[in-house]
């Protein structure tokens, strides 16, 4: 019997040292793996032991990839390419229905981390990337490109969700929980997200975070979020072509979660379109809209910000511009709940304007907005603001029918660069009131205390400012320039003072204009002029941070030696400073607290990371 148990130790010992572990090499010359199919199985069949990070080699790889709970005991488990650049790694799978509609397949999958890959369905009905569900905890996606589907077809437009979690049609509660989706690129596809947790009993998918993501031409939604505790911020969401589109919804995303300082600029060519959307914060506390900018047109019915079914919502510091749309059913605020809900909700120093002439303020239960005070409500039309079904032609009127409102005002906020909602304009009239809990404001300028400016940005006048440049093709010869926002007077440096030119070369022009409320600015726009040979020049990959989420050490790709940095805290303290080397910098962050943190370098930009 000896004997018998030595052989079977033996055999259990081989097979814990069968567990995978360290990092593996996917692709190229001499790898661990020559595919990453070959990679997954194994990950799969044999379990893993501590962190375990696949290092993916240039090249494009054709397959999809399923993963469950992973046997063993092991950490994060990452994949992400060699090079540190997505555009190097290309995953690819070519879907033939719903069965086989994603490339990553997850459930009950623990600390994964996808890093710096490109991913490409080739489907154009069936394009969905990443699908989740189950007891999923810590699940990173970050510095990754997403190309979805160019259907804009409405019609089972759910197939080509790019990121998709459906918990809710599991029907269990034991939901995801910690998901992290930062820094990454989306471009296309029927929504970039769509988060549908299972919230049954008041279950919730917690520690969620969507972060520092820019969103390009999704077709219907940029991010849905039903059923979680988290945060929606700093994200940029853009599209030319919306089909009936609303940039962030949210139901049930409560608990002092907070959608905060995120850009929308959203031109939708087919039906409405709505900048955020947000209800059912079911008796929770703490939940705030705070510092977004949210610009939206459409030929239909366009609601900058709409809310119904709100408990302890905190609207304070947005910036919503109707720039086109329906004048009789468009509106920059929208308080949509027709029946009682919490009758708490705060709506303080933002500007709510809209240029497609419909109300600036609606309100169909007037008790459901608890506190309104201090805001800059503009419209173009004839009537201000409908409250409890009575209608008020201009801010007085509002003052006195409604009894709130008193530092309200309604000044043509202009935004002068439309579709960018940060001002520069010389009136004093748009003077907030220091709201503790928002001391920054989108691009973390502190907050001026006692008086503040109203909506996103918290400006100084400067009598001029540099547009964004225009890159066009030289068949798009000659070209008619223009600004986004309508001024009173144009001067431009081609001699011409109509509100556009007609321009037969690149370079750079400057145009002196007057504002609505007399202020006078210089702005300047260069234009690009590429030769149509459809042949993209060479581009510097961004910098890249990992492992992500980092344990002791951060190393730090793609920023020039000798840059100061700074790791902010969560509640924006320096924490950690230094210089960066030349090649890979390796930060010690073993001493930093868990959670996420920024880090900040000197003429770059930020890029977030998870403590663990």
């Amino acid at each position: 019997m000896r004997r018998v148990h030595t052989l079977l130790l033996s055999a259990w010992a081989l097979n814990v040292s069968a567990q995978l572990t360290g990092t593996l090499t996917v692709g190229g010359l001499n790898p661990d793996y020559a595919t990453l199919t070959d990679a997954v199985n194994d990950l799969n069949a044999l379990g893993a032991t501590g962190n375990v990070t696949f290092s993916i080699r240039p090249g494009t790889y054709t397959g999809q990839y399923d993963l469950g709970a992973i046997s063993g005991t092991p950490g994060f488990i990452t994949f992400r390419s060699e090079t540190n650049d997505a555009d190097d790694v290309i995953l690819e799978h070519d879907a033939l229905g719903s069965t086989d509609n994603f490339i990553f397949r997850l459930e009950d999958t623990d600390g994964l981390v996808l890093q710096a890959i490109t991913f490409r369905p080739l489907n154009t009905w069936f394009a969905r990337v990443i699908l989740f569900s189950g007891a999923c905890e810590n699940l990173h996606i970050t510095q990754c490109v997403f190309e979805g589907s160019p259907e804009p077809d409405q019609n089972s437009g759910f197939e080509r969700n790019i990121i998709y979690c459906g918990q809710n049609v599991l029907g269990t509660i034991d939901n995801p929980q910690d998901v992290v989706i930062s820094d990454n690129l989306f471009r296309q596809g029927y929504a970039a997200m769509e988060l549908d947790f299972e919230g049954s009993g008041g279950a919730r998918s917690q520690g969620l975070i969507i972060t520092d993501n820019l969103l390009e031409d999704q077709y219907a939604t940029g991010i849905t979020v039903h059923n979680a505790v988290g945060q929606i911020g700093d994200n940029r969401i853009t599209t030319s072509h919306g089909n009936f589109f609303t940039g962030i919804r949210t139901t049930f995303f409560d608990g002092g979660s907070q959608i905060r300082r995120n850009r929308i600029e959203a031109v939708a060519t087919t039906g409405g379109c709505t900048g955020i959307e947000c209800g059912n914060t079911q008796n929770t506390t703490g939940n705030m809209i705070s510092n977004n900018m949210v610009c939206c047109s459409a030929p239909g019915d366009v609601w900058g910000m709409a809310v119904y079914n709100l408990w302890d919502m905190k609207i304070v510091h947005n910036s919503v511009l109707v720039a086109a749309g329906n004048p009789f059913q468009s509106h920059a605020f929208y308080h949509v709940s027709l029946f009682a809900d919490g009758q708490d909700a705060l709506v303080r120093n933002n500007i709510f304007a809209n240029n497609a002439g419909g109300y600036a303020y609606l309100v169909p239960l007037a008790a459901n907005v608890a506190t309104e005070d201090h805001n800059d409500l503009f419209t173009t039309g004839p009537t201000l603001s409908s409250v409890g079904g009575n209608q008020y032609p201009d801010i007085v009127a509002h003052q006195n029918g409604t009894g709130l409102g008193q530092g309200d005002t309604d000044i043509d906020p202009v935004f002068p660069l439309q579709p960018d909602l940060h001002l520069n304009g010389c009136t004093n009239d748009l003077v907030g009131a220091y709201f503790f809990v928002v001391a920054t404001d989108i691009d973390g300028d502190a907050r001026g205390n006692p008086v503040c400016d109203m909506g996103a940005d918290e400006f100084t006048y400067t009598g001029n400012a540099v547009l964004p440049t225009i890159t066009i093709l030289d068949t798009d010869l000659p070209y008619t320039l223009g600004l986004g926002a309508s001024f009173a007077t144009y001067n431009w440096s081609t001699g011409e003072t109509t509100p556009t030119i007609l321009i037969t070369s690149g370079g750079t022009y400057t145009v002196g204009v007057t504002d609505a409320n007399g202020c006078q600015l210089t702005l300047t726009v260069t234009v690009v002029v590429d030769l149509a040979t459809g042949v993209a020049g060479p581009q510097r990959p961004p910098p890249v941070l990992y492992p992500n989420p980092a344990m002791d050490v951060l190393n730090v790709a793609g920023i020039d030696p000798g840059k100061a940095f700074t790791i902010l805290d969560a509640q924006g303290r320096c924490v950690l400073s230094g210089t960066t080397t030349s090649g890979t910098t390796a930060i010690n962050v073993e001493g930093l607290a868990p959670g996420m943190h920024l880090l900040r370098w000197d003429g770059g930009g930020t890029l977030r990371f998870l403590k663990h």
